[in-house]
C-alpha cells in the first residue's frame, strides 16, 4: 500500500469545492490500495467542515501550529515515520509551510513530493520583488509538478518532464442543494449580478464597481461575496470610490452556494487571473447566465457564455447592459456541457494515476 501525506494551509471558513474533491480522491485512494493521510493548521480545528472530516468521513488529520518552521517540520518528520509515508502532495501551502516540507524532502530523499498549482506561475514587480518569486517558485518545486488546467501548466518555470496538468472538476451534487434567500434591499425588479471578490484586484472587484457605476440603472445590483479580507475589500472600495455605492451587497460566506447563483440573474467573473475558474463551472451548472473576461484559466468555450477583454471595464459595461436587455438566457446546453467536461470522478483518477 503506498501512503500518501496531503498538506495544506487551507482554512476556508467552508469547505466549498475543494474538500469535496478530497474527499472524492480519498475514495478513489482506498480503491487503488492507497491510504491518505492529512496535514492542517490548527486554525482549521473548529471549523464544522473539518470536524466532518473527523467525526464522518473518519479522515487520518493531523494539525500544525503555526508558530514556528521548525515546530512545522519536527511535525511533518514524526507523521512520515510513523505513517511509513512514501508520497507528500501539497496544495494551497504558504512559503513557511513549503520551506518546512523542502527541507523534510531533501533529507529524506526516498519521499517523493508532488506540488499542485492552482494559480499561474508568473513573476512581476521590481527587482526585489521578482528575485523573491524566483526563489519561492524554486522552493515550490517538486519531483511533479500538477498545475490545475493546461494554461497554469504551460507557466510552470520547471523542466516539462517534471509537469503536467489535470483540469480542476466540480463535486456537482453539492450543488443540487439550495434555498430561496433574500438578499438585503433588493426586490424583483433588481437585476442582481454575483461576484466573488475576495481578491479586490485580482478579482477584478474595481473593474465591476466602475462598469456598473457607469451604467448608472438603480435597478442594477452587485452583490460580491467575501470568503475572506471582508474589511480590506470594503476599504478598498472607499479608497477607490470615496464610499461603498449604492448599489452594492456584501454578502457572507455560505455552505450552499448554488443559493446564491440561483438568486443571481447574472454570474460575473472580472478576473485578472485565474488558475482555473471553478465559480464559472458552477454558475453554468445552475444554469445562471455568465459573463467572463477572456483570460486564460477561465473555460471560454462554454455554451451562450458571454465574454468581455480583460480590464476593459468599458467592454464589460457594454457587456452587462447587452445581457440586461436580452430577456432570457437559455443555459440547459451550458449545464449539461460542464456536467460533462468537468467531471470529479475522472479528475481523481487522473491525480491518482499520476501521483
Amino acid at each position: 500500500m503506498n501512503n500518501i501525506l496531503i498538506i495544506t494551509d487551507y482554512a476556508a471558513p467552508y469547505e466549498g469545492n475543494f474538500i469535496e474533491s478530497i474527499k472524492v480522491l480519498h475514495k478513489k485512494a482506498l480503491e487503488k490500495n492507497k491510504k491518505i493521510f492529512y496535514l492542517f493548521s490548527e486554525r482549521t480545528k473548529k471549523l464544522i467542515w473539518m470536524q466532518n472530516l473527523i467525526t464522518k468521513e473518519k479522515f487520518n488529520i493531523y494539525f500544525f501550529k503555526d508558530d514556528t518552521f521548525f515546530d512545522l517540520k519536527k511535525t511533518i518528520e514524526v507523521i512520515i515515520k510513523k505513517e511509513n509515508i512514501e508520497v507528500i502532495y501539497t496544495h494551497f501551502c504558504r512559503h513557511k509551510t513549503q520551506l518546512a516540507i523542502k527541507c523534510e524532502r531533501i533529507l529524506n530523499n526516498k519521499i517523493k513530493l508532488v506540488s499542485h498549482f492552482h494559480n499561474h506561475c508568473k513573476v512581476y514587480g521590481n527587482f526585489l520583488k521578482r528575485n523573491f518569486m524566483k526563489l519561492a517558485y524554486k522552493l515550490y518545486e517538486g519531483d511533479l509538478n500538477i498545475g490545475c488546467s493546461e494554461s497554469v501548466y504551460k507557466t510552470m518555470p520547471y523542466k516539462k518532464n517534471k509537469c503536467t496538468y489535470v483540469d480542476n472538476a466540480i463535486k456537482f451534487e453539492r450543488l443540487d442543494n439550495y434555498r430561496n434567500i433574500e438578499i438585503e434591499n433588493t426586490n424583483e425588479n433588481n437585476f442582481i449580478i454575483l461576484l466573488f471578490g475576495f481578491d479586490y484586484f485580482r478579482k477584478g472587484t474595481d473593474l465591476a464597481i466602475k462598469a456598473i457605476k457607469e451604467i448608472n440603472n438603480p435597478n442594477i445590483i452587485l452583490a460580491i461575496s467575501v470568503a475572506a479580507n471582508k474589511e480590506k475589500v470594503e476599504k478598498n472600495i472607499i479608497n477607490g470610490f470615496g464610499e461603498i455605492p449604492k448599489f452594492i451587497r456584501i454578502l457572507e460566506p455560505i455552505s450552499d452556494i448554488a443559493s446564491y447563483y440561483k438568486k443571481a440573474n447574472l454570474f460575473l467573473t472580472s478576473s485578472r487571473e485565474e488558475g482555473l475558474c471553478y465559480s464559472v463551472i458552477e454558475a453554468a451548472y445552475c444554469k445562471t447566465p455568465i459573463l467572463c473576461s477572456n483570460i486564460t484559466g477561465v473555460p471560454l468555450n462554454i455554451p451562450n457564455e458571454y465574454i468581455f477583454e480583460s480590464g476593459n471595464y468599458k467592454d464589460l459595461k457594454e457587456k452587462i447592459l447587452e445581457i440586461y436587455n436580452t430577456k432570457k438566457i437559455d443555459m440547459e446546453e451550458a449545464s449539461a456541457w460542464v456536467k460533462n467536461k468537468y467531471n470529479i470522478n475522472k479528475w481523481a483518477e487522473e491525480i491518482i494515476q499520476k501521483i
